[in-house]
């Protein structure tokens, strides 16, 4: 695309929006990559990470928080942009209402790619599990970025004859996605992947069949294949579950600066802070719940 035609067009994106259309042509018309963009802006004594960036432009995730706010402030003017350009798409924060059950679809974005891969697997939007408990555990390597994903789970059939689950994750887009490395109480069945999202879906087939009521137990690992480092990790919950419990194991080496626990409505939705989280080598950083609504819960870092 011409320079002249990149302009005209973050003019209008500025004037109209949406956020994330205007940054991503800001940023095609400055002529810097996203690692160029997080020097700049650590060099204004913001840290801003290049997934974070990454995040913003493809509208994964917004700025909210209000360091996130001010570092947009900063990168307005790194990109030579008036100041509130960006800013002033963001609108209001959005209202703090719960939902009731949501779709998978609602709580991954609306994303295309998913409908068509549940019909394949032939499964419902809703499956006809309850989660009573569920436990996971990321490990970050010494290089900041995410390892492994282990999984345990308690899950009650809602009706008779139940023999199967879906298992999803994504990496970071541009990246390669996870890939399902091990199982407990269940095999792998079918398994597809989005490459340009970064997106794995994995059937897991339970050992016998479960009579209405009955409950099972998982337990999973992924490995994922991201080659940056991230700064957050997260679950969506569909349905009201029991218990929760998030971990997020840190390398010795390389501990965040800082890390806090936050709550969204949807993947749209401006995050909600739940509390500071403490980061030291000796313990994993971690999120507990009980009685946990649907949303997307989960544990987001800054590195020092």
């Amino acid at each position: 695309m011409s320079p002249m035609r990149v302009l005209r067009q973050l003019e209008d994106a500025l004037e109209h929006g949406p956020f994330e259309r205007a940054l991503t042509l800001a940023v095609d018309a400055s002529g810097l990559s996203l690692h160029q963009l997080q020097c700049s802006l650590a060099d204004q004594g913001v840290q801003i990470s290049t997934t974070t960036l990454s995040y913003w432009k493809n509208g994964r995730s917004r700025p909210e928080r209000p360091d996130s706010l001010r570092g947009l402030a900063v990168l307005e003017t790194v990109l030579e942009l008036e100041p509130g350009a960006l800013a002033g798409l963001l609108g209001p924060r959005r209202p703090r209402g719960r939902w009731l059950d949501p779709t998978v679809g609602q709580m991954w974005g609306g994303v295309s790619y998913l409908e068509p891969l549940l019909t394949w697997l032939d499964m419902p939007s809703r499956a006809p599990l309850r989660r009573l408990s569920l436990h996971e555990a990321l490990h970050v390597g010494p290089d900041r970025i995410n390892r492994r994903l282990q999984i345990r789970e308690v899950l009650r059939a809602s009706e008779q004859r139940v023999g199967r689950t879906v298992a999803m994750l994504r990496g970071i887009p541009g990246g390669s996605p996870p890939t399902l490395t091990s199982t407990r109480y269940c095999r792998v069945g079918r398994v597809r992947s989005v490459a340009a999202d970064a997106f794995l879906i994995a059937e897991l087939v339970f050992d016998r069949q479960l009579a209405e009521g009955e409950t099972t137990i998982l337990e999973y690992e992924f490995e994922f294949a991201d080659t940056v480092p991230d700064d957050r990790y997260d679950r969506r919950f569909m349905q009201r579950t029991s218990e929760h419990l998030q971990e997020v194991h840190f390398s010795p080496e390389a501990l965040p600066a800082s890390c806090q626990s936050y709550r969204m409505d949807s993947p749209t939705s401006a995050e909600d802070v739940l509390g500071e989280v403490r980061v030291d080598a000796a313990h994993p950083a971690h999120l507990a719940q009980v009685d946990v609504s649907p949303g997307i819960y989960g544990l987001s870092w800054t590195w020092a």
